[in-house]
């Protein structure tokens, strides 16, 4: 299979307030709106995050979003009025939960220093 890309995708009920959720979330617009049930973001590191509107699906996805920096970005979150949550460190790194409107799950990942996998 050659593969061109990848993208995480989130289900979620409402797009306009889903849109504006994502975009404070990633600090960028959505790069395309392909059709109305749909809007992405290209180049999130090397993947790409979609919402699809899905009231059947919607607060069921997980998505993980790895960062150099897990405390800057819980700080900047807060700035825009988004708790990130507890951050736990272990041996590889730390993690932090963030749900979207609908429930989905964001994971932001911090992996050990030097890691480059």
């Amino acid at each position: 299979m050659n593969i061109q890309g990848v993208y995480a995708v989130a289900s979620v009920t409402d797009m306009a307030g889903a849109e504006e959720w994502y975009t404070a979330l990633l600090a960028r617009p959505a790069d395309d709106h392909p059709m109305p049930v749909l809007t992405q973001w290209r180049n999130i590191g090397t993947a790409g995050i979609q919402l699809m509107v899905d009231a059947e699906k919607a607060g069921r996805s997980i998505i993980t979003l790895v960062t150099p920096d897990i405390e800057r970005e819980k700080s900047r979150l807060a700035d825009l009025g988004l708790d990130l949550g507890q951050i736990s460190r272990g041996d590889f790194g730390a993690i932090a939960e963030i749900a979207d409107r609908d429930g989905n799950r964001i994971i932001i990942a911090e992996p050990p220093r030097g890691f480059t996998g």
